[in-house]
């Protein structure tokens, strides 16, 4: 416990250290977000947050003793990942590159990492078990992406990426410890307690009325990629561990991107087009200010991690668990549906939809609050 702890304090100052001195070095690289129709935040805020991260988290791991910690080849993925995010902050890349270096990089992470038997038969009848086995190497790799896809595409208010992910980590390392996969454990803390330096500077708080610093793409993407490698990681480890149990700890953003990109299609318009219906932008419309919005999220989010935790340690079936992943879609749909009930209410006319290029694959930022 002693070494846990050392690690993650040892992340947590890292990141604080290195976002402090880094918001004012990368305004000279032009790494600045700036206000647009869709992004309100005021003046232009540096973008260095998750390049403080991930420094953070590969200078806590050169202190982990060797054989234990994430692998050599699972860094090379969260660096290719990290390494686009920033690129895209800098250039606006278009979205084709960025999927294909996505796809590269969690197909390096499910085979450098030896993780491509996730466990997705558990919950289905065993007829379908063959079927499973056949398909899980494709399904983690698309997973991968999809995660990576889904925390860029929340990362729109001041503090709510990075406070989901928190509980996110902070569940994973839970779940790693119960199950004696100390690796997961101790590089999910890592990663918990340097986002947690990051919010420092980004959560709004009675003291800072506006985030400080922003995470960016190369924050969001290489949270997200990390996330689901340790979901992988458990899922295809020796206990066995459902995979559907394992969503529970990252439904929420998963949930707002497909409900998202339905509504999209729906609409006749393209998934990966830009645009203020996030699940965040639908509770402020509410009335909720950034701050609460932020705290009813994550606190959403903790909640479904806390399932996920209720479930291994009560052993619930497999199946069950599956089941139980509608709930929070279904309550998703609910919200979505009162919401645009009301914006159309107090809104007939609809306003024209904001021209973009990219997509979740998006461009950094959903438009802050």
């Amino acid at each position: 416990m002693a070494s846990y702890f050392t690690h993650g304090m040892n992340a947590f100052l890292l990141t604080v250290i290195l976002t402090n001195w880094l918001r004012t070095f990368v305004v000279r690289f032009d790494l600045v977000d700036r206000p647009s129709a869709r992004k309100l935040h005021e003046g232009a805020v540096p973008i260095c947050g998750g390049i403080a991260m991930f420094i953070a988290f590969l200078i806590a791991n050169a202190g982990i003793e060797f054989g234990a910690g994430i692998p050599s080849g699972a860094l090379v993925g969260l660096a290719l990942i990290a390494a686009v995010g920033i690129a895209d902050d800098r250039w606006d890349l278009p979205a084709l590159p960025r999927l294909l270096v996505q796809l590269l990089a969690a197909a390096i992470l499910v085979e450098f990492g030896s993780h491509a038997a996730i466990n997705l038969a558990a919950a289905f009848p065993p007829a379908l078990a063959p079927v499973l086995v056949a398909i899980a190497p494709t399904v983690a790799i698309l997973f991968i992406v999809g995660s990576i896809n889904a925390v860029n595409m929340i990362d729109g208010v001041d503090g709510l990426a990075g406070g989901v992910l928190a509980m996110t980590f902070f569940w994973l390392a839970l779940l790693g410890q119960h199950l004696g996969d100390r690796d997961v454990a101790l590089e999910a803390l890592v990663l918990m307690c340097a986002v947690l330096g990051f919010l420092f500077f980004n959560l709004r708080h009675p003291w800072r009325s506006r985030a400080a610093v922003y995470m960016g793409d190369a924050g969001s993407m290489m949270l997200g990629a990390a996330a689901a490698y340790f979901i992988v990681t458990l899922s295809s480890g020796p206990e066995h561990v459902s995979f559907p149990l394992l969503l529970w700890v990252i439904v929420v953003p998963l949930t707002d991107t497909l409900v998202l990109m339905v509504r999209r299609i729906a609409a006749g318009r393209s998934p990966m087009s830009a645009d203020r219906w996030h699940l965040h932008h639908l509770i402020l419309d509410r009335g909720l200010p950034p701050a609460v919005t932020t705290a009813v999220i994550i606190a959403i989010s903790a909640t479904c991690g806390g399932v996920a935790y209720a479930g291994l340690v009560l052993a619930l079936p497999d199946y069950l668990m599956l089941i139980g992943l509608f709930g929070p879609v279904a309550l998703h749909v609910a919200f979505v549906v009162a919401s645009t009930r009301t914006r159309a209410a107090k809104r007939p006319a609809v306003a024209p939809l904001l021209r973009t290029t990219g997509a979740a694959l998006e461009p950094r930022g959903q438009g802050r609050s």
